[in-house]
């Protein structure tokens, strides 16, 4: 007994690999609109059929039943294995399957054109769907089959009948898929019925809802397929811009589907599709009178013809009406008769019919004339029907208030949901106030609770934004503590200096030894030190004044040219032997609205600064007017030793020192910015200029041509004192200032 069931174990795991390895070797062609060439058709199904016994669970035999089904598509076996699919997948309540299967089979008899069966698989769909609770893309598959069924039958009535009320479900649903088959649908119906302005707009609607569907098979047969029926009414609109435009979207179409039925070695197929596309180009250029090329589109449509087509088909028809057409335009009326006669020995339509009258009552074969004329009448008289075309009149009136229907629909299910709700109302009061009590202590305890969190939170946040302050404030007085020390010991430093100087010079004053030459250059040091001292008490003083603003700057109109030639005249002394000290102005008379003693202090630092650290070449003070001309650029040039890169940056820092033994406590440069912004303007280091050091400031200005602005001696030695500088200049400048200040007090 063991032996046995380990052999029949063996034999189930040894098919079921059997069964996944050749699934897989034929999933390529599964996968394939058209079944494998005949000979590989055949060894394949005997394969199968010979495994399908030996299938150890029913689940097993889903996959050999749905792939036999295929490779018999169109005979009378591939219904045996869909009916047998849809019964296993029932009993593994596999119900993806079993819609295929019954969808399978509703397709065999639709091209079958049996309509008893195709209703009864419908039905099975429908009754699932609705145990289900479902509406899945299947159900508007079968349901859009049977009403083409009708159409086919030439039930146009009950086709748009069902057509309707299959729109208004899925309208209902929202259910895009069925909105898509829906809207085919009725471009088939109206396409039958020759309301093709209609037809174009239903086929539109179905590719736009296309566009937003992820999960349609065969997207591309799809898109290619809709595309053809709307250009087949488009053309017959005879609307030439859109047609031409859909003309070439089909083609772009089959361009990109050649690619792949040429990967799957299935060009038949696509060959069929550019037949019909030439034959709608020669029936567009029919419509407009163009012989020409309708000759080369049939030429090309005439290439595609393949003797493997079944007799009947649409394109087939499509091809010999086009045909039927440009014989008769081009006076071939033998050949035209013969091309719609083999139309009208497989399809009736009545515009075929009135083509062929029209074309005997020219030959004047009046009496089949008439013969087809009863046809006609008859068939038209079906077609335009009153309830038929009351049922066109209502599908109009659908698609105009399909927004206000879908709306009406959702406030009639809003209010019996309502309704449903009002019967359940008391019972969840009463549940809902129990609820609500206990929910309400919770409450209580949860917001209790979160108040101590965030009153604790509050507390942490406060403790460190103190540490924080703390932090902070340590590390502002340590800065204090420091700069206070290196204040205190730049100040000592030099103070001690000059007082030094001071007292020792002061007592070899006194000195009887000492001749009248020695107490007069002993009196000169005595008064630089004296100056120097005094030039740092005034540094510190007004850089206290400036940061409490206690300094008061009176701000009035002056002439740019008197304030540098004033700032020269208080530097000249300290200008080293060997340094050239030159003054390069504008050719302009330029005014600036300032405070003159601080621009005169601003301008006095500078050049005091450029003489401290050059030794030899020269110091420039110069300004000249921005290319707006209404700013001036002042600038101190000197060709000192520079300012390194590293140390530009800070120079204007308070007690920053480039050399430290050079006299000051770093308060110059500082002073000099703070002027600079109390006056509107900028101070900076020009890092550009290498051979020493540039410092410019910049200030708005004005030109008053009224002033005369004589020329002066831009060269100004030390030693003999110029002209240019000696207070002689006053007697020429002094209207000018005048004139200045007055305009300033008005």
């Amino acid at each position: 007994m063991r032996l046995k069931n380990r052999l029949n174990n063996w034999i189930s795991i040894r098919m079921g690999m059997v069964i996944v390895i050749f699934l897989g070797v034929s999933c390529g062609s599964m996968r394939s609109s058209t079944p494998p060439p005949a000979k590989d058709r055949l060894t394949e199904i005997d394969s199968l059929e010979r495994l399908l016994p030996d299938c150890p669970t029913i689940a097993s035999t889903l996959p050999l039943l749905r792939r036999l089904a295929f490779l018999y598509q169109q005979q009378s076996e591939m219904k045996v294995y869909n009916e047998r699919l849809y019964e296993n997948a029932m009993a593994v309540d596999s119900i993806s399957v079993a819609y295929l299967g019954l969808k399978n089979l509703a397709e065999y008899y639709y091209d079958q054109s049996v309509r008893d069966s195709l209703e009864y698989y419908c039905s099975l769909v429908d009754s699932i769907a609705k145990a289900r609770h479902e509406y899945p893309n299947v159900l508007f598959d079968v349901k859009s089959l049977s009403s083409q069924d009708l159409l086919w039958l030439g039930n146009y009535e009950l086709a748009m009948s069902e057509a309707m009320d299959l729109y208004r479900l899925a309208s209902n649903l929202d259910h895009r898929y069925g909105l898509l088959r829906c809207s085919e649908t009725l471009g088939l119906i109206y396409q039958r019925i020759r309301r093709d302005s209609d037809a174009v707009v239903s086929f539109q609607e179905s590719l736009d809802l296309l566009k937003d569907i992820k999960d349609v098979p065969d997207i591309m047969d799809t898109k290619v397929r809709l595309t053809s029926y709307q250009l087949e009414s488009s053309v017959r609109t005879k609307q030439y811009a859109s047609t031409e435009r859909i003309l070439g979207q089909y083609k772009a179409l089959l361009d990109e589907q050649y690619k792949i039925y040429q990967e799957k070695n299935d060009l038949l197929s696509i060959k069929r599709e550019y037949w019909l596309l030439y034959s709608f180009y020669t029936s567009f250029y029919l419509s407009q009178g163009d012989l020409e090329n309708a000759k080369r589109s049939l030429d090309q449509a005439s290439s595609y013809a393949d003797s493997n087509w079944v007799e009947g088909d649409y394109a087939i028809n499509t091809y010999l009406t086009v045909k039927a057409r440009y014989h008769k335009a081009a006076g071939d009326i033998p050949l035209a008769l013969h091309c719609i006669n083999e139309v009208l020995e497989t399809e009736r339509l009545p515009e075929d019919i009135q083509f062929k009258a029209d074309i005997l009552k020219e030959q004047g074969q009046l009496g089949e004339v008439m013969a087809l004329y009863d046809e006609l009448y008859s068939t038209l008289t079906k077609r335009r029907g009153t309830s038929f075309l009351r049922q066109v009149n209502q599908l109009r009136t659908l698609h105009e208030l399909h927004e206000k229907e879908l709306k009406e629909t959702e406030l009639k299910e809003a209010g019996q949901r309502i309704a449903r709700k009002q019967d359940l109302l008391i019972f969840i009061l009463s549940i809902s106030v129990v609820l609500l009590i206990l929910l309400y202590v919770l409450f209580l305890y949860y917001r209790h609770l979160r108040s101590l969190k965030n009153q604790l939170q509050r507390e942490k946040e406060l403790l460190l934004e103190s540490q924080r302050q703390l932090i902070k404030e340590k590390t502002r007085a340590e800065e204090a503590s420091l700069m206070k020390s290196a204040f205190l010991a730049n100040m000592s430093h030099e103070v001690r200096t000059p007082l030094n100087a001071i007292v020792g010079f002061s007592g070899l004053l006194v000195e009887p030894s000492t001749d009248e030459e020695e107490r007069k250059e002993y009196s000169s040091i005595i008064r630089n030190n004296t100056d120097l001292m005094l030039n740092l008490v005034n540094d510190v003083l007004d850089l206290s004044r400036m940061e409490t603003g206690d300094l008061h700057f009176d701000i009035k109109d002056h002439l740019l040219l008197v304030c540098c030639q004033m700032a020269l005249e208080s530097v000249r002394h300290r200008i080293p032997d060997g340094v050239k000290l030159t003054f390069s102005p504008a050719g302009e008379p330029i005014v600036v609205h300032v405070d003159n003693l601080r621009l005169q202090q601003l301008l006095t630092n500078l050049l005091t600064n450029a003489a401290k650290f050059t030794e030899k070449g020269e110091i420039n003070l110069s300004f000249q007017l921005e290319p707006d001309r209404k700013k001036v650029c002042i600038a101190v040039t000197d060709t000192g030793a520079g300012i390194p890169l590293e140390k530009q940056a800070t120079i204007f820092n308070r007690f920053e020192k480039l050399d430290d033994y050079k006299p000051g406590v770093g308060l110059g440069l500082s002073i000099c910015l703070l002027i600079a912004e109390r006056l509107d303007g900028a101070l900076f280091i020009d890092s550009s200029y290498t051979d020493g050091a540039r410092f410019v400031l910049i200030l708005s200005c004005e030109i008053d041509s009224s002033i005369y602005n004589p020329p002066i001696e831009v060269c100004i030695n030390r030693k003999p004192r110029p002209m240019c500088l000696s207070w002689g200049w006053l007697s020429w400048v002094s209207p000018y200032i005048r004139k200045i200040r007055s305009r300033g007090k008005s």
